[in-house]
């Protein structure tokens, strides 16, 4: 069962709130990290959307699957790619959680923009700092644009 090693690596954590949100975290981490590049390729409407989402802390893989999940079900995408894209990056995210747990950890971010700046800060060290030799993002849109759009919501919303 994909979720009983990430199950027990929660209840193996010393039953320590620290130890239980820092492998929350990474395996959130790894999900959305390998989500990215299962979906790189593809173009959706969905993208726009998911690109703009926010978790706290706590949010586990398997809640931020679901939201994504349900965004491409109302945007009326066929689900079968995207179930199959799901259940691969959870099932990565449980396969190298043990191994990288603290990688992970310390890359979790709060929304998807963060995340995709992570993807590309992993590919500079992957492909190295120049820009031809990494691959793009593909159907995912610049991060620094949609900060940029972000912060101007943001400012018109107020605090």
């Amino acid at each position: 069962m994909v979720q009983g090693s990430w199950a027990e690596a929660v209840a193996e954590s010393d039953i320590n709130s620290t130890a239980q949100i820092a492998l929350i975290k990474a395996r959130r981490t790894a999900f959305i990290a390998r989500f990215i590049v299962m979906r790189e390729s593809k173009r959706s409407r969905s993208h726009r959307y998911i690109e703009q989402l926010e978790w706290n802390e706590l949010a586990s893989a398997e809640e931020v699957a679901q939201t994504i999940r349900r965004i491409f079900k109302d945007n009326g995408d066929s689900m079968e790619a995207v179930d199959r894209d799901l259940r691969r990056s959870l099932a990565h995210a449980d396969r190298s959680l043990q191994h990288f747990v603290g990688e992970y950890c310390t890359r979790s971010t709060n929304n998807f923009v963060d995340a995709l700046y992570d993807y590309e800060r992993s590919n500079k060290l992957l492909f190295g700092g120049e820009q031809d030799e990494q691959p793009g993002l593909g159907g995912w849109c610049n991060p620094r644009e949609l900060e940029i759009a972000r912060n101007k919501r943001n400012a018109v919303s107020g605090p």
